[in-house]
């Protein structure tokens, strides 16, 4: 991986860690207002306050697994930061070699044959990385797929509710955009993700 993938990706993970912060901060926000809306109105909205509890529950999940993104993130670029460095160490001691010609040194090739190594075991260790972070991303992706779910079932409850429904309807609706928004940066970032691995394989 060169630096412009690394530098991508860096990117990438900021971005997403940012809309993260503030989507989910927003969610969470909307499911306690939900929920005092409920209790305002005391048995008229018993069936939306099993959706507002929902809401609450699925936006406390999904903070929870995106923090497990953050284990994830950080020690993925490292790794490939340090495979960056070694690489260009090794490549630095096979040029000195072909340039002293019948004059190589021992010492440099077994220099840059530790280089090699460290390469190898840093690949290794950015593909696990890589599995564990996609694993990651993927349970987001199904929190998501689950306070969607709740979105739309808050939505047919606040319907039914008549008159009082209504600004139930509109937390929902705003339920709605916030989830869509992580959604999005989420797939985008799986996107990112899977192609600058895919390019780091191709590069191998």
């Amino acid at each position: 991986m060169d630096m412009e993938r690394i530098s991508r990706l860096v990117d990438a993970s900021h971005t997403l860690n940012n809309t993260l912060t503030s989507a989910l901060r927003e969610i969470d926000r909307m499911a306690l207002n939900a929920l005092v809306l409920v209790k305002r109105q005391g048995n008229a909205l018993a069936g939306y306050g099993v959706i507002a509890q929902a809401f609450r529950e699925r936006a406390a999940f999904l903070k929870e697994v995106a923090q497990d993104l953050q284990h994830y993130m950080n020690p993925l670029i490292q790794t490939q930061m340090r495979i960056l460095t070694y690489t260009w160490k090794a490549e630095s001691l096979a040029h000195l070699q072909r340039q002293m010609g019948e004059s190589r040194c021992a010492n440099l090739a077994c220099t840059q044959k530790h280089w090699q190594e460290n390469i190898v075991a840093r690949e290794a260790e950015a593909h696990g990385l890589f599995q564990s972070l996609l694993k990651a991303v993927v349970r987001v992706q199904e929190g998501i797929a689950e306070q969607e779910y709740v979105v739309v079932n808050g939505r047919i409850e606040a319907a039914l509710s008549e008159g009082a429904g209504v600004p139930l309807g509109r937390v929902s609706d705003d339920m709605g955009t916030a989830v869509e928004k992580v959604s999005q940066a989420v797939s985008h970032y799986r996107r990112q993700l899977e192609e600058s691995h895919r390019e780091n394989s191709i590069g191998i």
